[in-house]
């Protein structure tokens, strides 16, 4: 009887043991994926008069991969999670009388996280809503591939034209420890 009882009390201890070992074999941590994306629209070959109206086409993609943040590098074997919670965007190299008439920064394989209307030097970092169903699929896409490909299309006022994207991500990253 005094075994039964013993053995009773050892089990339960045990089975929360085993939770406690998982907990401590977990790391969890914030970081910021980053990333810049260098835009250039260029003036049509046809000859065009400029107006007030003419917009100018632009494209551009780039690939996000988990391998080259240092802070992530470690645990690539070893993720567990990740979630992206939220983004800042910031426009640079705008020039006087620049305007982005409309910008969408999207994630191949999950969809459009954003669309941005009248960007110019006067306000070039964004806190935008982002689209949160898109958002949760990117994450899943850069959890499962260590990689995302984001694109940002749009159309400016003005060609030729340079200017960046500038894209951070707030992320909750759950792993393995080493």
């Amino acid at each position: 009887m005094k075994n039964t009882f013993l053995l009773l009390l050892i089990i339960p201890a045990l089975l929360f043991s085993c939770d406690k070992v998982d907990e401590i074999k977990t790391i969890e941590f914030d970081t910021t994926l980053s990333v810049a994306i260098p835009v250039t629209v260029v003036e049509p070959t046809a000859q065009l008069s400029k107006s007030a109206e003419a917009e100018f086409s632009f494209s551009q993609s780039q690939t996000i991969r988990l391998s080259d943040i240092d802070e992530i590098s470690n645990y690539l074997d070893k993720l567990k999670a990740i979630e992206i919670n939220g983004m800042e965007i910031a426009f640079s190299n705008l020039g006087e009388g620049e305007e982005i008439n409309s910008i969408d920064i999207s994630v191949t394989g999950a969809g459009t996280l954003v669309t941005l209307t009248n960007i110019s030097a006067n306000n070039t970092v964004q806190n935008p809503d982002v689209d949160n169903a898109v958002l949760m699929q990117a994450a899943t896409i850069l959890n499962a591939t260590k990689e995302v490909e984001l694109t940002v299309s749009g159309t400016t006022n003005t060609a030729p034209m340079n200017f960046i994207v500038n894209m951070d991500f707030d992320c909750h990253i759950e792993a393995e420890a080493i």
